[in-house]
Formats: structure tokens, C-alpha cells, sequence
């Protein structure tokens, strides 16, 4: 089942990059900028430390986001993104943090 998982995580990782990659390209050849630059904090308090290795490459390695810190009561991973929003903690949540739970 995890294998199921994992190519999950793999699909839906690349789709990401071509979509962010589409994103930051757009708004780098366009005169006008759509950035909205925001830290936000994202809740990995459910994570093992593999969990949060993964999780913190694969955010970094996604064009737009870079994971910065882990606050001393590795709760909290403070993530720079470019097109912040208020949804965009919850959604890295929900759709990195949530994938790699389960092939972890």
C-alpha cells in the first residue's frame, strides 16, 4: 500500500513543480508581479524526523517556497512563500504534510 502512497506523493509532487515552475516564470516575464511574499507557519507537530526532512526538502525544492526554520518546540516550520495566502498554510498541510504521513 505504501508504494500506492509513495507514487501518489510522487505525481502529485511533480505536478507541483510544473505548476509552480509555470507560476514563477509567468510573473518573472510579465511587467506587472502577482508576488505576495509571506512567512507563514505550518503546523508539523505530528511529524517524525524523517517525516520533516522530507517534508522540508519537498517545500524547498518547490519553486516559490523555502522552508527556513524549526521552532525550538518542533511544532512549527517557518516556510518563505512567494504567492502567500490564507489558505496556503492549511494546504501545505493537507496536501504535502498529509502525503508524507502516509508513505512514511
Amino acid at each position: 500500500m505504501r508504494i500506492i502512497y509513495a507514487i501518489e506523493l510522487l505525481a502529485f509532487y511533480l505536478y507541483e513543480v510544473v505548476i509552480s515552475n509555470a507560476r514563477v516564470a509567468y510573473d518573472v516575464l510579465t511587467p506587472t508581479h502577482h508576488m505576495n511574499p509571506r512567512m507563514i507557519e505550518v503546523d508539523i507537530s505530528a511529524l517524525t524526523d524523517r517525516q520533516l526532512l522530507a517534508a522540508a526538502n519537498l517545500i524547498t525544492m518547490t519553486p516559490g517556497t523555502l522552508s527556513l526554520d524549526v521552532n525550538e518546540a518542533r511544532t512549527h516550520l517557518q516556510v518563505h512563500c512567494m504567492y502567500a495566502d490564507e489558505a496556503t498554510a492549511s494546504g501545505i498541510e493537507t496536501n504535502y504534510l498529509r502525503r508524507i504521513r502516509r508513505v512514511f
